[in-house]
């Protein structure tokens, strides 16, 4: 029974534990971030997985295979699978649901308590701001330079009258583009995947890290794309003048308290070439770990 755990326990520890740890200190992610976005969420996903495939094990040794049989004999008499298939589809069953329900009820809180809190500051928006045709934002009369975007139906561009004095015309042009690449992106999707897995699993190393790191990982990959139509001193600049701005929960905010470690980033001299490299290998490694898996399942 023991070696039998050990395949699941030992992709459990290294998703929850070890590899937050080292991705956490890994070079290669800020010049990636798409791609560590993605491990990242693969690392939530291999602990739910392997958290099943632990609890089904531990239920086949704990239950006792043949007073199980006995119970499902009667419901299994007149079908064509056996005993033992009704067993086992009842094990893993409930140890899916037992994996698998506190990431999953920790998603829907996290989405129906930000679609609440973003639904609120859309009705606030409609009576405060007035609508640029020429911008294709929203004006929001606030001293304080902020931009930022609310996802939603139809989704909006702040844009505050602080921003729009402290700001030129290619300036203002990078701050929205960077609102509207998370728009585009669905960044506000992994966004509440992040904080949920976050909080899911917020008594290991890999909840803390989603809850910082993806949200982090989300602004630079807006700020890549940015870059594609904009120079590095226009970022840079929105990125200074918006720093301070206060902004609802549940948006995205072009400045923050990431901005001055975003700054830093785009006026690097120059990104190591290897970067996707790192984290194509990265993802190599963590693939073999499919063979314990399969191992594991086999076991069962």
């Amino acid at each position: 029974m023991i070696h039998h755990l050990l395949p699941p326990l030992g992709i459990a520890a290294g998703a929850g534990v070890v590899a937050p740890l080292l991705l956490a200190r890994a070079r290669w992610t800020h010049h990636a971030p798409r791609l560590a976005i993605g491990v990242w969420l693969a690392l939530a996903g291999a602990l739910t997985f392997s958290g099943g495939l632990v609890l089904a094990q531990l239920l086949l040794f704990l239950a006792g295979a043949q007073d199980a049989l006995g119970l499902l004999l009667a419901c299994a008499a007149d079908s064509e699978r056996t005993p033992a298939d009704w067993y086992l589809s009842a094990v893993v069953g409930v140890s899916a649901a037992a994996a698998v329900g506190p990431p999953g009820g920790a998603l829907i809180r996290e989405g129906m308590r930000t679609r609440r809190s973003r639904i609120r500051h859309a009705q606030i928006l409609r009576l405060v701001g007035r609508r640029s045709a020429q911008l294709g934002v929203t004006i929001l009369d606030h001293e304080i330079p902020a931009v930022y975007c609310l996802p939603g139906r139809p989704p909006e561009i702040v844009v505050s009258s602080g921003a729009v004095r402290a700001l030129n015309t290619r300036q203002l042009s990078a701050a929205v583009e960077h609102e509207r690449a998370h728009l585009t992106g669905r960044h506000h999707l992994l966004f509440i995947a992040a904080q949920a897995l976050g909080t899911a699993y917020r008594w290991l190393p890999l909840g803390g890290s989603l809850r910082r790191e993806v949200p982090l990982l989300l602004e630079m990959a807006a700020d890549d794309r940015v870059l594609r139509r904009c120079t590095r001193q226009e970022l840079v600049v929105a990125l200074y003048e918006t720093a301070a701005g206060q902004v609802p929960q549940g948006t995205f905010a072009l400045g923050g308290l990431s901005a001055a470690l975003r700054v830093r980033r785009i006026l690097a001299p120059g990104r190591p070439r290897c970067a996707a490299a790192c984290g194509a290998l990265t993802i190599l490694v963590m693939s073999a770990t499919v063979i314990p898996v399969l191992a594991a399942c086999c076991s069962i």
